[in-house]
């Protein structure tokens, strides 16, 4: 089973990742088929909630949340919003990775800035 480490390397294999806000959602697809989202509501301008995270059952140890987690919370819709995270596996990406709790503004800031 192929383990994926960034969006480029899940592109390689076909695998596909698009915000689609009209939908609150980040969804992985390939061949056309979705086989992962992670959801997501506004509250307002001031925070955006990551309610659901989920990836096909058979695609699961790939690394592909991870994938989709990292794109949703470092993508401008983040920018100058609180992030908070009810769907638990967000949750716990964001306590390995604490440098994108601020969302985009701060995951591309530079550290030494």
């Amino acid at each position: 089973m192929a383990r994926y480490l960034d969006e480029a390397s899940a592109a390689a294999d076909g695998i596909l990742l698009t915000h689609e806000p009209e939908r609150n959602r980040f969804v992985l697809t390939r061949d056309g088929a979705r086989i992962g989202e992670a959801h997501y509501t506004l509250l307002g301008e001031e925070a955006i909630d990551f309610d659901h995270t989920v990836v096909d059952p058979s695609l699961r140890g790939t690394g592909l949340a991870g994938v989709l987690a990292q794109r949703a919370l470092t993508d401008p819709i983040t920018t100058g919003r609180r992030i908070e995270a009810s769907c638990w596996f967000i949750a716990g990406y964001l306590q390995r990775h604490p440098e994108l709790a601020g969302g985009a503004a701060d995951a591309a800031a530079d550290p030494e800035g």
